[in-house]
């Protein structure tokens, strides 16, 4: 302590100063301008004062631990401001009090909506997934915060655009995303209150964007991959770059998914199914590593052939897509001709049914009313007989012009009758 009072007295303190204090302890009143030189010496050594504080500060949590120590902690402290000669005890309590003060509201810190925080003690974490409000932690240097945006959508892309244009999926926009559109958020550093870094460079993987499939043909793809925070403590403490390993991830799925399947499914398969496959597999892959990042959403842009074989899978692509036209034409085709064919011939087959019903109760009604004529026959056939003449004669007469003429006279010429 000594040598500390020595250092902080050191030249600095003049016999005039020395006086000056006496002065002051025995009531006499000094110049003002001796007062105004007294102050600016004084807010000149207060910096020397919180450096003093901090090794004293260290001595005594060093002496906290080792009970042996032969100087007590408070008077350590208290040692680094004996050099200040202020006329008044009191307020050399206060300003330490001021300061200590100042020191323990350091401490407090805010985490905003959406974010959550760790806190670590001497690099230990001691708590986690702090949610949004007002906290606090002991000041710098026994505890620090690191913060992150846990709702943020993140996005990386996985291969570069093509001029020639996709095959199978039409190229689309951009993706919107909630916050953080086109953003890699980086790996929270040791400093406290350290928010993601919002601009990290492009990873040199999204260059290549070749793949194998399973029959030994390459696509070229370029694929959006949205992910965002899902436990802070893997994201900021299990690896040293989190989200440099998503388009790895991603790449590493797409090689294995490509690998099994044949160049004409892929091009011919839902674009959903290959793409929740791959959100699937690069999810394993992260929660396998500890990443403490979820996969949102999979949006395949481009799959495209080689520039140079482009021409014959379009060809090949327009071949299949008129088959299928054909086939669809031909169906439909098909579809609208057997029924109206189906209901021709029900309808004809109806027809002929009734028709044959028709004629067979005609034919059984006359073969009925003749057996009944011949019955009546049998039994007097000179009536039968000229009832049937006159019956006969009615329908014949009724369809003729009739004359009536006395037969007893002569012939009567009809050409004159009207």
């Amino acid at each position: 302590m000594e040598k500390n009072d020595q250092l902080m007295d050191g030249p600095g303190v003049s016999e005039k100063a020395q006086a000056e204090e006496r002065n002051g302890e025995t009531g006499e009143r000094a110049p003002w301008n001796q007062r105004m030189e007294h102050l600016i010496r004084l807010a000149k050594k207060i910096p020397l004062a919180g450096k003093s504080l901090w090794e004293n500060a260290r001595r005594a949590y060093t002496n906290l631990l080792r009970p042996e120590g032969d100087v007590s902690p408070i008077e350590d402290i208290k040692g680094a401001f004996r050099h200040i000669p202020l006329r008044k005890r009191g307020l050399k309590y206060l300003l330490v009090g001021l300061i200590f003060a100042v020191y323990l509201l350091s401490g407090i810190y805010t985490v905003k909506p959406g974010e959550e925080a760790v806190a670590r003690i001497f690099g230990k974490e001691v708590r986690h997934q702090i949610t949004e409000g007002l906290h606090y932690h002991l000041p710098w240097p026994f505890e620090a915060i690191e913060k992150v945006n846990v709702m943020e959508i993140r996005r990386v892309d996985v291969g570069v655009p093509s001029s020639q244009g996709s095959l199978l999926f039409p190229k689309t926009g951009p993706l919107a995303s909630s916050s953080g559109s086109g953003e890699h958020g980086g790996h929270g550093g040791h400093s406290a209150h350290k928010s993601t870094p919002k601009n990290p460079k492009p990873n040199p993987v999204s260059a290549k964007n070749q793949f194998l499939t399973g029959d030994e043909n390459i696509l070229e793809i370029r694929m959006i991959i949205q992910y965002r925070i899902k436990d802070t403590s893997d994201y900021l403490f299990n690896l040293n770059s989190p989200d440099s390993l998503v388009p790895y991830a991603a790449r590493a799925a797409v090689t294995e998914i490509f690998g099994e399947m044949k160049v004409d499914n892929i091009l011919t398969i839902a674009k959903s199914q290959i793409q929740n496959r791959i959100a699937r597999k690069s999810q394993t892959m992260l929660d396998a590593y500890g990443a403490g990042l979820q996969v949102v959403s999979v949006s395949l842009q481009e799959v495209n052939p080689p520039k140079g074989v482009a021409q014959a899978f379009r060809d090949v692509a327009s071949a299949r897509e008129e088959r299928e036209e054909k086939i669809n034409k031909a169906e439909g085709y098909h579809n609208a001709v057997i029924p109206e064919a189906r209901g021709k011939a029900h309808k004809l087959i109806s027809e002929a049914e009734g028709y044959r019903e028709e004629v067979i109760n005609r034919a059984s009604g006359d073969a009925e009313k003749f057996s009944a004529m011949l019955e009546e026959y049998r039994s007097a056939e000179d009536i039968t007989e000229y009832r049937l003449y006159l019956e006969t004669m009615e329908k014949i007469l009724a369809k003729t012009k009739k004359f009536v003429v006395n037969s007893k006279k002569e012939r009567v010429n009809l050409k004159f009758v009207k």
